[in-house]
């Protein structure tokens, strides 16, 4: 399996670019943030890569990043979601952006992606963020970008008692997010705790 890619940048299209490499043309889909991390044409760039099989023949996909490629593993395996909407994801929400997202379980966020639905949205929303967690991209609070709106002090002091008791920072976002949204209202850290445990203390999904 092809890991990554290192060669000339030689062109490309809105959502490809051309690497030359070893007297080779290698067409490489990437987001639009990997694009604006490459350097200019002409140059050498590196890319990280996944190469995807397809009936009828196979899409190479380059990431600058190794988040953004976990990302897009991640998301493709989601029921109802292919490479190009997964590339599309990152090129709307960023890395950044998706794990927000996921930390809220915002499915609106997701919307705003083309081609994604209300319930594709919402699908994601509620599968991705353990999908990252399994491959240990932390849904921390770094990922939150400028403009959304960061957790509530009840809400940040109930995930830091979970982390305090062993917890990974994801799964103490997650779980106290989906806590919240359980109890609604504006629920005090020991409530949000309580409700947490019952919910990590459960078995995990397949």
């Amino acid at each position: 399996m092809m890991d990554h890619l290192r060669g000339r940048l030689a062109g490309g299209g809105k959502d490809f670019v051309v690497v030359e490499c070893a007297g080779l043309g290698f067409r490489v889909y990437v987001s639009a943030s990997t694009r604006n991390e490459l350097p200019p044409e002409g140059e050498i760039c590196f890319l990280r890569t996944h190469l995807h099989f397809r009936e009828g023949g196979a899409d190479l996909y380059g990431f600058y990043s190794e988040a953004e490629r976990e990302i897009f593993l991640a998301t493709i395996g989601v029921s109802g979601v292919g490479p190009k909407s997964a590339i599309s994801v990152l090129s709307v929400l960023g890395v950044s952006g998706v794990l927000a997202a996921c930390a809220r379980e915002d499915a609106v966020a997701f919307t705003r992606v083309p081609g994604i639905g209300k319930k594709l949205a919402q699908r994601i929303a509620l599968e991705l963020p353990d999908r990252l967690r399994k491959v240990a991209v932390e849904l921390s609070p770094a990922a939150i970008g400028e403009g959304d709106v960061p957790p509530s002090a009840p809400e940040a002091e109930a995930a830091q008692a979970l982390i305090a008791l062993g917890f990974s920072r994801g799964e103490a976002q997650i779980a106290v997010s989906r806590s919240r949204k359980e109890i609604g209202g504006n629920p005090p850290a020991e409530a949000l705790v309580r409700e947490a445990l019952k919910q990590l203390s459960a078995p995990r999904r397949v």
